[in-house]
C-alpha cells in the first residue's frame, strides 16, 4: 500500500513539475526573512554569509533524507521546527524513506515547503557506518578556492590626498578575498579565508602581513560513537534561545511566523569574515551515554577596542570603552586599535535528552586583560563594566504530540536574569500557532548574546508574540504576528519607561512552479526621543508602516521575472513617507554555461526614518541588501559563467543615482556627486 501511495504522490508530483531545477526560491525564502529582520531590529552589520554558504553547500551536496539529522534540517533556514518534528517522526515509525515524493505524506509539509527544500534533499539509502575514516576524508575530498575583488569606482574622502599630500586612509579602495575550502562531505572540512577591506593596507609598511584579516578552522563530526565534534582554529558557538551565547542568524520576528524557536549545532566551523562573531581556539561536543552529551570550547583572541592609557604612580592603568564591532582598519586610530585588548572565553554545556524531552545547563566566562569601563550615561547604569562576566543558563524543549514547548533561563553573576519561554502548535494541517514571552531584567548582563526580542540584546525588555499560519486552501497562505512589549528602564535614545507593540499580516497565493505572489502589511508603535539635541528630552510617540507587493512570475523554465512595489509611512513629530519600486529580470537555464539576474529600481523616500531595504542578488557567498533613501534609481546586473566543470567566473556592476543630492555618504566615506558604483567579481575553482 505503501508503494502505491508513493506512486500516486510521484505521478502527481511530476505532472505539477514541484522539484525546482535550481535553488533561486529558497533563496528568494531567505532574502526574505532577512529583509524582515533588517526591518525589525535594524541590525545592519549582521553577518549573514553563513545562510548563504550552507544553502549552496546542500544544493551541491544534498542532504539524505534518510541520514539527516534535526540539526542538518535546521541549518536549510527552510523548515520550522513541527515540519522538522514531522520529518523525523515518519522516518521513526515507518522506517527510511523510499523516495523524495514520501515527504508529501507529511502532515505540516504542504506543497510550497517542498518546492522550496526539495532543491537541497536526496533519498539514498542510509549508511550503516556514520563514523568518519581520516585517511579516506584527506585523500577523496574536495577542494574550492574563491579569489574575489571588489571597489567602488568613485572617489572618497578617505581616499583624496590633503595638501600635504597624505590620504585619511592608508590603503587602497580595493576590497580583496581569497578563500580556500577542503570538504569531505559533511563530515571533514577545513579552510582558510583571508580578506582586505577598502582603505586597508596590503603589503606595505602599515600591514607586512599582506591581508588584514585572516581565518583558519579544521572541523570534523561523527568520528566515532563517544567524540561527536571537533573544531579546532575559528568556530561559532550557539547555546539554548541565545540568551548567553549564539554565533548565528536565526529565530527573529518575519513574515515566516513559525521560525521563533533557535535551535542547531551547538559548534560549527567559522569561515566568514565578520571579525568580531567568533571564537578561535578548540571546542569539542562528546556522547558521555546514549540520553547525555556534553560539550566544552576555549577560546583566546585579540579583538579592536576603544583603549585608555594612563600612568599613576608609575603603574600602567589600562581600560577601553567599547569594543569595536566593523572590523576596519582603514585609519592611523583605526588601526592603533587592531588586536589591543585580549579576549578568553571558556564555554560549557551538558545536555540530557530522553524520547522528546531534552534540558540541558550551559555556562561561559568571559574575560579581558583591561578593564571595560563605560561612560557614566544613564542608560548604561546596568550594563557590564569590568574584566569577567559569567552567564549560565537552563534550557529546554518538550515535544508532546503536536505541541512543542521551549524556553531558556539565564543567569549573570550579578544577579541579573533574563527568561524566554515558547510553544509551537500544530493545530491542524491547515492551521500552526506560536507564542513567545520573554522577561529580560534591565540589570541582566551579557555580552555574546543573540535571543529573540524588539532589541538587539536580551536586556531591559518585556514582551508577547502570538504568530498564526494559515492554509485555508491549497495555493493560499495568511501569515500573522503581533507583539507587545515594555522597556522597564531607559535605553539609548528612549529618556523614559517606554512600551510599544508591531501587527504584521502576509497573503501568499502560489501557482505550482509558475508563479508566487504575496501582500505583506506592517505596523508599529513605540516611542523614541522626541530630539537629542533638546536639554530636556523625553520619549515621543511614533508609527511606522510598510505595505509591500511582490510577484515572481516563471515565464518559460529558463526565464523569470520578479516584481515588487514597497510603501513606507513614518509619524513622528513630522510625516515622512517611501516608496520603492523594481523590476528583476532572472536567466538561469538548466544546461548552459552562462545565467544572469538584472535589476531596475526607482525610489523616492524623503527621510532615513521612513528607508526601505531590499535585497539583491549578489556574487556567490556574497549578499548585499542595502536600505534606500532620498530620490533616484538603481539597477544591477549579476552575471555567471561556467568554465568547464571546475571554473565560475562571475561579474557584478550596480549603479545608484541619486536626482535631489549632490553628495553622498559622509566623512571619509564622501562621494561629492550623485552616482555611486560599485564592481565586483569573482573565480571559483574546484580540484
Amino acid at each position: 500500500m505503501r508503494f502505491i501511495l508513493i506512486f500516486i504522490c510521484y505521478f502527481i508530483f511530476w505532472s505539477d513539475h514541484v522539484i525546482g531545477q535550481d535553488e533561486s526560491q529558497s533563496n528568494n525564502i531567505i532574502s526574505n526573512i532577512i529583509e524582515d529582520f533588517l526591518e525589525s531590529t535594524d541590525a545592519e552589520n549582521f553577518d549573514y554569509n553563513t545562510i548563504f554558504e550552507n544553502l549552496n553547500h546542500y544544493y551541491e551536496n544534498p542532504l539524505n533524507i534518510n541520514q539527516a539529522s534535526e540539526n542538518d534540517l535546521r541549518e536549510l533556514y527552510l523548515l520550522n521546527e513541527i515540519q522538522i518534528t514531522d520529518f523525523i517522526k515518519h522516518r521513526t515509525q515507518f522506517g527510511s524513506y523510499l523516495s523524495i515524493y514520501e515527504l508529501q505524506s507529511l502532515p505540516s509539509w504542504d506543497m510550497g515547503v517542498i518546492k522550496n527544500v526539495t532543491p537541497f534533499l536526496k533519498c539514498d539509502v542510509a549508511p550503516a557506518d556514520f563514523n568518519l575514516d581520516f585517511k579516506d576524508a584527506l585523500k577523496n575530498g574536495t577542494s574550492t578556492l574563491f579569489i574575489k575583488g571588489k571597489r567602488v569606482l568613485e572617489d572618497r574622502n578617505g581616499f583624496l590626498p590633503s595638501a600635504s599630500g597624505s590620504t585619511p586612509y592608508i590603503g587602497d579602495p580595493n576590497h580583496l578575498y581569497v578563500r580556500y575550502r577542503y570538504e569531505f562531505g559533511q563530515l571533514f572540512k577545513a579552510g582558510i579565508t583571508m580578506e582586505k577591506d577598502p582603505g586597508e593596507p596590503f603589503l606595505n609598511d602599515h600591514n607586512k602581513y599582506g591581508f588584514d584579516f585572516y581565518s583558519m578552522f579544521a572541523y570534523a563530526k561523527e568520528i566515532n560513537k563517544t567524540l561527536s565534534i571537533v573544531s579546532l582554529g575559528d568556530f561559532a558557538v550557539s547555546m539554548g534561545q541565545g540568551l548567553i551565547l549564539h554565533n548565528d542568524f536565526g529565530a527573529g520576528k518575519s513574515s515566516y511566523v513559525m521560525n521563533v524557536k533557535k535551535a542547531g549545532r551547538m559548534i560549527r566551523p567559522y569561515s566568514s569574515v565578520n571579525e568580531v562573531n567568533f571564537f578561535r581556539g578548540g571546542g569539542a561536543v562528546i556522547n558521555l551515554a546514549r540520553s547525555i552529551q556534553a560539550a566544552a570550547f576555549v577560546s583566546y583572541k585579540p579583538i579592536d577596542a576603544t583603549v585608555e592609557r594612563d600612568t599613576i604612580e608609575n603603574t600602567d592603568f589600562d581600560a577601553f570603552g567599547s569594543i569595536r564591532f566593523d572590523g576596519f582598519h582603514r585609519t592611523e586610530t583605526e588601526a592603533a586599535n587592531k588586536n589591543s585588548i585580549h579576549q578568553t572565553n571558556v564555554g560549557g554545556k551538558i545536555e540530557y535528552k530522553i524520547r522528546d524531552f531534552k534540558i540541558a545547563l550551559n555556562g561561559l566566562y568571559t574575560g579581558f586583560d583591561a578593564r571595560l569601563t563605560r561612560d557614566d550615561a544613564l542608560y548604561r547604569k546596568y550594563l557590564f563594566n569590568g574584566k569577567t562576566l559569567i552567564n549560565s543558563s537552563i534550557d529546554y524543549t518538550w515535544r508532546y504530540k503536536n505541541l512543542t514547548f521551549f524556553g531558556e533561563g539565564a543567569f549573570s553573576n550579578n544577579g541579573g536574569q533574563a527568561h524566554i519561554h515558547g510553544v509551537l502548535m500544530g493545530l491542524d494541517r491547515r492551521l500552526d500557532v506560536s507564542a513567545v514571552y520573554r522577561n529580560y531584567d534591565p540589570d541582566y548582563q551579557v555580552l555574546n548574546a543573540n535571543a529573540f526580542g524588539e532589541s538587539t540584546q536580551p536586556i531591559n525588555e518585556k514582551g508577547f508574540y502570538l504568530g498564526m499560519e494559515m492554509r485555508p486552501f491549497k495555493n493560499i497562505t495568511l501569515s500573522a504576528y503581533a507583539d507587545v512589549w515594555s522597556h522597564p528602564w531607559v535605553a539609548y535614545r528612549r529618556d523614559g519607561l517606554t512600551d510599544g507593540n508591531e501587527i504584521l499580516i502576509k497573503l501568499a497565493y502560489t501557482q505550482k512552479r509558475k508563479m508566487d505572489f504575496y501582500v505583506q502589511y506592517r505596523i508599529e508603535k513605540k516611542q523614541l526621543n522626541s530630539s537629542n539635541e533638546r536639554i530636556i528630552d523625553y520619549p515621543e510617540h511614533l508609527t511606522l508602516q510598510r505595505l509591500r507587493l511582490h510577484f515572481n512570475y516563471k515565464l518559460t523554465k529558463e526565464w523569470e521575472i520578479r516584481d515588487r512595489a514597497e510603501f513606507s509611512f513614518f509619524e513622528k513629530s513630522s510625516y515622512s513617507r517611501g516608496m520603492l519600486f523594481y523590476q528583476d529580470v532572472v536567466y538561469k537555464p538548466i544546461a548552459k554555461p552562462f545565467s544572469f539576474t538584472a535589476r531596475y529600481a526607482i525610489f523616492d523616500i524623503n527621510s532615513f526614518d521612513a528607508r526601505i531595504y531590499a535585497y539583491e542578488n549578489d556574487i556567490l557567498y556574497e549578499f548585499f541588501i542595502p536600505f534606500y533613501q532620498n530620490r533616484g534609481s538603481r539597477f544591477y546586473i549579476n552575471t555567471r559563467l561556467r568554465l568547464g566543470r571546475n571554473y565560475t567566473w562571475e561579474f557584478r556592476i550596480g549603479r545608484t543615482y541619486f536626482e535631489n543630492v549632490n553628495t553622498i555618504g559622509s566623512g571619509n566615506e564622501l562621494i561629492n556627486g550623485n552616482t555611486r558604483t560599485e564592481i565586483k567579481t569573482q573565480l571559483k575553482i574546484r580540484f
